[in-house]
C-alpha cells in the first residue's frame, strides 16, 4: 500500500516470517513441475496449408517486435515457438515451445509493462497482447488524488493461478550483490499473509487460501536473462537478485509466469542489481529502492495479480509505480487483498 512508511517497523519479526524461511516443505506444497498440455506439444506438426513464404515481419534469427505483428499469429504462417518477442518498453520473452503459455512483467522506476503470450498448439495459433506505459517516478502526473487504499477495492487478475490451498515452493538466489534472503522472504509472505496498515492487527482478518514455502538456495538464479528476457523455463521457482546488464536503465524487477490452461506451473522473479541500490534495513540511502516493497509487488504477480493502472489507484501495492525509499507497497491495500480472495477464497 503506497503512502505508508514502515521504516519504524523494520525491526519487527513475525512468526510467519520464520515459517517462510524454514526449509522443509509442508504437505500440499507445489513446485514448478514437468506438466504438459497433453498430446499437443511443441513438436506437433503445424496445420497443412502453411504459407510458402513467411510474413515480412517474421525474420529468421531476429528478436521480433510485437508491435509489427498481428495480435493473433498462425503457427503455419510464422512459428514463434522458441523465438524472442519484444513488447512494450523493451519487455521481451521467449515464446514457450513446451506447451505452456507465458506472462512477463517488468517494474520500472517510471511505470510497468506486461507481455502475455498464449500458445494454442491445438488450434495452431499464438496470441500476443501487451500492456504498459511510462509515468513519472513515484506517481502518475495528474491532478486526481489517489483513493484511500484501505477503501479502494480495485484489482486485476492474471489468466492463471496456483491450486487453491497449496503452498508454492520457491528457491532464493542472492545474486552478486548479496541481496538478503529475509528481504525476499518477507516480501513474499506479505502477500500471502495479507499484511496491511488498514487494520490495527497489521493483517487482513481473512487471509487467502494459498501459501508459500522456502525450499533452499539456487546456484543458477532466476530464469531471466541479462537483458531482462523471460527465457526457457527450468521447472524451478526462483526469486532473487540478477545483474541484468542489458536491460533498460529504469528496470527494477522482472517476473515471468508460465501456465497451462488456468494453472500456473512456474514463476521466476529477478531484482535488478546492475545500476540499482537496494534498501533492506536501517535508514534508506537516497536513490535506493525498498527490496521488501518491490518483492511484495512482484509476489502479487507470482500469485496471480496483474497491474492496476490509473492515478486513482496509485496507492495500491499492485500499482505499477514505486518511488525511491518508499516502503509503502510492502503493505497491501483493500484491492490487493480482494484480488487474492477472488483467486483463492479464504482459509
Amino acid at each position: 500500500m503506497h503512502g505508508f512508511s514502515r521504516a519504524a517497523k523494520a525491526g519487527m519479526a513475525t512468526a510467519a516470517l520464520s515459517a517462510a524461511l524454514a526449509c522443509p516443505a509442508a504437505a500440499g506444497a507445489v513446485t514448478a513441475g514437468p506438466e504438459t498440455a497433453g498430446p499437443e506439444t511443441a513438436a506437433a506438426a503445424v496445420r497443412p496449408g502453411a504459407a510458402a513464404r513467411p510474413p515480412a515481419w517474421c525474420r529468421s534469427g531476429e528478436t521480433l517486435s510485437a508491435r509489427a505483428m498481428p495480435q493473433k499469429v498462425r503457427i503455419a504462417d510464422c512459428d514463434l515457438r522458441g523465438r524472442a518477442v519484444r513488447g512494450p518498453n523493451g519487455l521481451t520473452a521467449v515464446v514457450p515451445a513446451d506447451g505452456t503459455s507465458l506472462v512477463a512483467h517488468s517494474l520500472r522506476t517510471g511505470g510497468g509493462s506486461g507481455l502475455r503470450i498464449l500458445v494454442d498448439d491445438q488450434a495452431g495459433e499464438i496470441t500476443i497482447t501487451t500492456r504498459g506505459g511510462r509515468v513519472p517516478e513515484g506517481r502518475p502526473r495528474t491532478s486526481q488524488a489517489p483513493q484511500d487504499p484501505c477503501r479502494d477495492g480495485t484489482h486485476r487478475l492474471e489468466p492463471s493461478k496456483w491450486a487453491k490451498g497449496s503452498a508454492v515452493r520457491w528457491r532464493y538466489h542472492s545474486g552478486t550483490a548479496g541481496l538478503p534472503r529475509w528481504a525476499v522472504a518477507k516480501g513474499v509472505s506479505n502477500m500471502v499473509l495479507g499484511n496491511t496498515d488498514c487494520t490495527g492487527q497489521g493483517r487482513f482478518a481473512t487471509p487467502p487460501d494459498i501459501g508459500e514455502r522456502y525450499s533452499g538456495e539456487s546456484d543458477s538464479g532466476p530464469n531471466v536473462t541479462t537483458d531482462a528476457t523471460c527465457g526457457t523455463r527450468d521447472r524451478v521457482n526462483t526469486f532473487g537478485g540478477k545483474a541484468m546488464t542489458g536491460a533498460e536503465s529504469d528496470v527494477l524487477a522482472a517476473t515471468c509466469i508460465w501456465f497451462i490452461g488456468t494453472r500456473t506451473v512456474e514463476t521466476d522473479m529477478a531484482l535488478q542489481e546492475h545500476g540499482k541500490r537496494w534498501w533492506t534495513d536501517g535508514t534508506c540511502t537516497p536513490g535506493s529502492y525498498s527490496a521488501e516493497a518491490v518483492v511484495t509487488h512482484e509476489a502479487g504477480h507470482v500469485f496471480g495479480l496483474a497491474h492496476v493502472e490509473g492515478a486513482d489507484h496509485a496507492k495500491l501495492t499492485m500499482a505499477p509505480v514505486v518511488a525511491a525509499c518508499d516502503n509503502g507497497p510492502a503493505t497491501l491495500g483493500k484491492g490487493d487483498h480482494d484480488g487474492l480472495i477472488a483467486l483463492y477464497g479464504t482459509r
